[in-house]
């Protein structure tokens, strides 16, 4: 059985690593069911850290965040994303991103439920 009607979105974040910990937290208590995260690396607006070696002081090529997603009923977009940006901003450029995008279906796994009653 397909659904037509699209109730559910992706929310998918890339924020710095170090502010992981308390989205991972505010996410949990939100109850969604689950969501996926990794480390990743990327290059944006964000200043670079400032590594030192034997041979001196240079800048990172590269910024070392955290990228998750969740797939919510459309009632829970505003809610996560909310969620998101007030525990993982300061208010600076190159903070990260969220994405959100449309979910069709899903399928649990293991009970092969399907739709929004899977997540």
């Amino acid at each position: 059985m397909r659904f037509s009607v699209v109730n559910m979105k992706r929310i998918e974040a890339i924020i710095p690593e170090e502010k992981f910990a308390p989205v991972f937290t505010g996410l949990k208590e939100l109850d969604l069911g689950g969501f996926t995260y990794y480390s990743v690396k990327g290059r944006g607006a964000r200043k670079r850290e400032v590594v030192r070696s034997g041979s001196g002081r240079f800048e990172s090529r590269y910024n070392i965040n955290t990228q998750f997603f969740v797939v919510v009923k459309d009632h829970m977009v505003d809610t996560v994303i909310d969620t998101i940006t007030s525990l993982a901003s300061t208010g600076l450029k190159g903070e990260g991103k969220i994405f959100v995008t449309s979910v069709g279906d899903t399928v649990d796994v293991g009970s092969k439920v399907r739709g929004e009653t899977s997540l």
